[in-house]
């Protein structure tokens, strides 16, 4: 196998799947591809640029065309997040590095996604501030989510779901962003 940069993320994301983030390391994934850790730099700069990857390769569906309505958009989000072992932690750590740009790519999707819905129901700056408000509501719900559940696979005891609970936060979220002030 030929040795870029999508089969060093596919081979990320293996381990990630496997054993979660504190196991995907430069060492460990050359390892897995069988190759010198110094070759992966040709193709991936740094770790952070191999989270970096890892988070577009997740979230992908969600930057691909398909819905205009906020509400699906939040739940396959919150659904490709979940998917994948520390999947949100990736993303939410993938958006913190300034020279990525999964954040940018991300907030304009949602943009796209409230204008669609919205209108000229509501100024451009309350329809920016409702996408970043939806981008990282859904996030830190399938963080919440995901710690929680890596909690009660420890102690055994039963993980909660908070779609539902997800859901009516981002319908509240729009339902007043659509509401006129008095």
């Amino acid at each position: 196998m030929q040795l870029t940069g999508a089969s060093i993320t596919e081979a990320a994301l293996d381990i990630l799947r496997q054993y979660g983030l504190a196991d995907v390391t430069m060492r460990r994934v050359a390892t897995s591809l069988g190759v010198a850790p110094g070759a992966l730099y040709w193709h991936i700069a740094n770790k952070q640029a191999l989270i970096a990857s890892l988070a577009e390769a997740i979230v992908a569906p969600v930057l691909a065309p398909g819905t205009d309505d906020p509400e699906a958009l939040c739940a396959l989000l919150y659904s490709c997040a979940l998917d994948i072992r520390d999947g949100a932690e990736v993303v939410v750590t993938a958006l913190g590095y300034p020279h990525a740009s999964l954040g940018t790519a991300l907030t304009q999707r949602f943009e796209e996604v409230v204008e669609a819905r919205v209108g000229n129901v509501a100024s451009i700056s309350n329809k920016r501030a409702a996408a970043s408000g939806l981008l990282h509501m859904t996030l830190g719900a399938a963080a919440v989510e995901q710690a929680g559940a890596q909690l009660a696979q420890l102690t055994g005891e039963s993980a909660t779901r908070s779609e539902h609970d997800h859901a009516t936060a981002v319908r509240l979220l729009l339902n007043g962003l659509c509401t006129p002030r008095v």
